[in-house]
């Protein structure tokens, strides 16, 4: 099946603005514009203080829509993905609160500035300026509250952003009013990217990745994980201050549900054996299954291994085990679980880069991935020769855009979020250089853990 990359929007004129009064007119013509909403494609990007607190106290973490904005210092942002150069006319549709309130909004790009007064209770449009795209890309446009009549009132409430020009003469990237009900958190949780590893033909019984995560990019709701499997993941986490960074270890029961509670007994997946300081438990919410998290303050800049065995049990199970090894090159046993109704080797190997705080993702993260090797059912090592690029469908349907695979030297790099300029294609396969030796590993002390 054929994908696309980028929402494709139909060449627009260029066109003088109809609204010419602050108080809006009702001879707008909305359809000679883009609308872009404002959920799903705004974020909080300037605060006094701890930006995420405030960001998470202004816009809705899952709808994004606007919850409370009174704070002068916080400022919003929306950005609009463009392929083309040349000139953005901008409108806003947009409300106050009350009657009796007025919020003057300031809109810049850093090089022009307009400022609309929002005097209506009642949705108007109205006209704000005139930007140069001058490069293919994201455009921000920051908005600041100038004043609020009466004092301390909440400020205007923008419905949507209405564009044309000669810059949106191509395919855009934004989320569109009709999909916005579905699809606004995973639009503000950035593009997911992943590699997905090519496995030699033989069986599979354990697969070897390293990573290192660049020094700035342990965003908080940050997930670089390292080796995924056809039923389950492992990887490490940086959360939000105040919360310690984590190695997690996953396994999705074969019922297809997203309560626990739900499962059957005969789909539970059991836990085996856990290691030192880890805590194992039933998951929901996305899939069903056993999990396992030890709390690891890993470190940008350091390599950190990690290590996954499948085997089944030749009695309709298959058992999954996951090993963490620190900088110091000690092993850590994460913990093993039992699949039922799964008779499989190792299979599906891949990683992957998810942002899973929303409000984060205004933030660009990397993760440098290397030495991928597999060991197979016979004792042998062979290393990985090629990986996919591939991202999920706020990439594929083009709600955002900012997501990048690369080979560079030894590694295989993936980025996303940030708003940044450079795209990689679905699809994009990447060659493994080849040599090198295989990881010295002591299975049987592994097993002892």
């Amino acid at each position: 099946m054929r994908i696309r990359y980028f929402l494709c929007l139909l060449p627009c004129l260029v066109l003088a603005l109809s609204c010419t009064g602050r108080n809006g007119n009702s001879n707008f013509d909305e359809s000679e514009y883009i609308a872009v909403p404002f959920r799903g494609n705004t974020y909080v990007t300037g605060a006094a203080g701890d930006i995420y607190n405030k960001a998470v106290s202004t816009i809705d973490s899952e709808s994004g829509a606007l919850k409370n904005w009174n704070d002068a210092s916080t400022v919003l942002s929306f950005y609009v993905r463009t392929s083309a150069t040349g000139d953005m006319a901008l409108a806003i549709k947009a409300h106050n609160i009350q009657d009796t309130h007025s919020c003057t909004l300031t809109f810049t790009d850093g090089e022009s500035s307009y400022d609309v007064t929002v005097a209506s209770k009642t949705p108007v449009c109205l006209n704000v300026g005139t930007f140069k795209v001058s490069a293919p890309g994201y455009k921000k446009i920051d908005i600041r509250a100038k004043e609020a009549s009466p004092a301390g009132a909440q400020f205007a409430r923008i419905d949507k952003y209405l564009l044309k020009g000669s810059a949106l003469q191509g395919k855009n990237c934004y989320l569109p009013e009709n999909k916005v009900d579905d699809n606004s958190l995973w639009c503000r949780r950035g593009p997911s990217v992943h590699l997905f590893y090519t496995l030699p033909q033989e069986d599979v019984e354990w697969f070897y990745n390293e990573v290192t995560v660049p020094e700035g990019s342990d965003v908080p709701g940050s997930y670089f994980m390292l080796t995924g499997f056809r039923e389950g993941y492992m990887g490490i986490q940086s959360h939000p201050e105040g919360q310690p960074n984590t190695v997690l270890f996953s396994v999705w029961s074969p019922q297809e549900t997203d309560d626990a509670s739900a499962v059957s007994e005969d789909k539970k997946v059991k836990l085996l054996r856990q290691g030192k300081d880890v805590e194992a438990r039933d998951f929901g919410g996305e899939g069903t299954g056993g999990q396992s998290f030890m709390n690891y303050p890993w470190k940008t800049g350091i390599s950190y291994k990690t290590l996954v065995q499948v085997r089944p049990t030749g009695t309709g199970a298959t058992d999954y085990t996951g090993y963490f090894c620190d900088e110091k090159g000690e092993w850590h046993l994460l913990a093993s679980f039992r699949r039922p109704q799964t008779d499989t080797w190792y299979m599906g190997a891949y990683s992957f880069l998810e942002c899973f705080v929303p409000e984060t993702s205004i933030y660009a993260r990397e993760a440098r991935f290397h030495n991928q090797w597999v060991r197979l059912r016979d004792g042998s090592w062979k290393k990985i020769s090629s990986a996919r690029f591939s991202c999920d469908n706020t990439g594929i349907s083009g709600f955002r855009g900012d997501m990048y695979g690369a080979q560079e030297g030894e590694d295989l790099v993936l980025r996303h979020c940030g708003f940044f300029p450079e795209q990689t294609m679905f699809g994009t396969t990447f060659a493994i250089p080849q040599g090198g030796s295989a990881p010295q590993i002591d299975f049987v002390a592994l097993e002892r853990l």
